[in-house]
């Protein structure tokens, strides 16, 4: 194959990892567009390859290593480009993996101009091992070829925190936030391109403006993009539980455009295990803050991250997180499993957990986190949602797919058009969403 041009080249890109690392495939998507590439599926025939990798858990190392050996296997005369954390921390396993060109997360932003060089015959150096800092962050200005009917918007990156199992803060650098100028004409721009809702994403978003001496910055960032004519919904992603506070919640109880939709971190309902954690609040200070976003905002889904198996932690720590979880009126849990990481002051506690018992663990928690989904769901059976119709049809059923604002996944009969807003009558409830019909 002839060395690949924007004038002529196909390039696929693929996410492994968070929704960070998706908005970021978008941003870059959209960069390589205005190039002139033409951006294809991950799963075709491509000139260029793109991997945004993870390396959050050893899972999210072997899924970054096996995206990269996918793309060498589907085109062996690609070139293969990796990027993101494990691109961040361990550079040299992605080169062994198959890639050509590995680009850490301090340089993701002048990627494609990376890419081009390396074309041009460059020699590009690999990440450095110096804990990283974002100084540009990556934007969309319109719609993105092959993207989400509902977009994601950066707006911080980078975490400070010390949490003793995590490697994050080590790959993505020092908490940085984006200018709110920078943030709000973005906004209008995606809103201008058709998207109705965004959700706004980033490594720590509840630190927004934290680096800046701004403790209040999100909640006038939430007041200013609900301003945005044409922006119904803004959605917020995970946000930590000592920057819950009750401006954020009163701000999203009063605003029209902010979602019924927040999700709060736990890993661990034990006091002691938490400490071990490095994590600065207590079950009480989370389980309180969490009774007051649900009796503030009616109806709203309330998640939660909670991690099993780590190191110390005994049956009675367990079932201490397992009662705090049942007792919450929380919707829906993401449930991990501890993964050792390299580094992390947790590798060197004493009692690391076998898997059989983080499995136990983890599969007694799925099964509650379903319960409580189901419940959520069923609660709105009889009751009318809008929902924010995708566009597309689901193709078990060919019914039409939407979102709610409090974050469920309806399938309803009737015509739709991507990104109309539809009132969709709830007639039965399932674990993963619910059915019903337009009204």
């Amino acid at each position: 194959m002839d060395t690949p041009t924007s004038e002529n080249a196909r390039v696929a890109l693929q996410n492994v990892g968070c929704k960070l690392n998706a908005y970021e495939v978008e941003a870059l998507a959209h960069r390589l567009t205005e190039r002139g590439y033409s951006v294809v599926p991950f799963g075709t025939e491509a000139d260029v390859y793109v991997v945004n990798t993870c390396t959050v858990t050893g899972a999210g190392d072997a899924d970054s290593r096996k995206a990269v050996r996918r793309a060498r296997r589907r085109n062996p005369s690609a070139e293969v480009v990796a990027t993101g954390c494990y691109a961040q921390r361990r550079p040299a396993d992605l080169t062994a993996a198959g890639a050509d060109l590995v680009v850490g997360n301090g340089q993701k932003a002048q990627l494609v101009e990376l890419l081009e060089a390396h074309l041009a015959g460059a020699e590009i150096p690999t990440p450095s091992a110096t804990r990283p800092r974002t100084e540009q962050f990556l934007t969309i200005d319109g719609a993105v070829p092959q993207g989400r009917t509902r977009g994601s918007l950066q707006i911080q990156d980078g975490c400070d925190e010390h949490c003793t199992y995590c490697i994050i803060p080590t790959v993505r650098g020092h908490s940085a936030s984006r200018p709110a100028a920078e943030v709000i004409a973005q906004a209008q721009r995606m809103v201008a391109a058709g998207y109705r809702e965004l959700a706004l994403t980033g490594v720590h978003t509840g630190r927004y403006g934290f680096d800046q001496g701004q403790s209040e910055a999100l909640v006038e960032l939430l007041e200013a993009l609900g301003q945005i004519d044409g922006l119904a919904r803004i959605r917020l992603n995970s946000i930590e539980p000592g920057y819950v506070t009750d401006e954020l919640i009163d701000q999203a109880a009063a605003s029209p455009a902010i979602c019924r939709h927040f999700h709060v971190p736990l890993q661990s309902g034990d006091d002691h295990i938490l400490k071990r954690m490095g994590r600065r609040y207590t079950r009480a200070y989370y389980a309180e803050r969490i009774e007051r976003i649900a009796s503030r905002i009616p109806d709203c889904a309330i998640g939660a991250d909670v991690m099993v198996g780590f190191p110390g932690e005994t049956d009675a720590h367990f079932a201490q997180t397992r009662a705090l979880l049942a007792d919450l009126p929380l919707t829906y849990l993401h449930v991990f499993s501890y993964s050792q990481r390299e580094g992390t002051p947790a590798e060197r506690l004493p009692e690391h957990q076998e898997a059989a018992i983080k499995k136990e663990r983890a599969q007694a928690l799925i099964a509650l986190g379903a319960a409580k989904r189901l419940a959520f769901h069923q609660r709105f059976v009889g009751r009318p949602l809008q929902v924010l119709a995708e566009g597309r049809s689901d193709s078990a059923t060919g019914l039409q797919v939407g979102l709610s604002d409090n974050y469920v996944k309806v399938l309803f009969a009737g015509p739709a058009t991507s990104n109309e807003f539809v009132d969709v009558q709830i007639e039965q409830a399932r674990e993963d969403l619910a059915f019903g019909v337009r009204q």
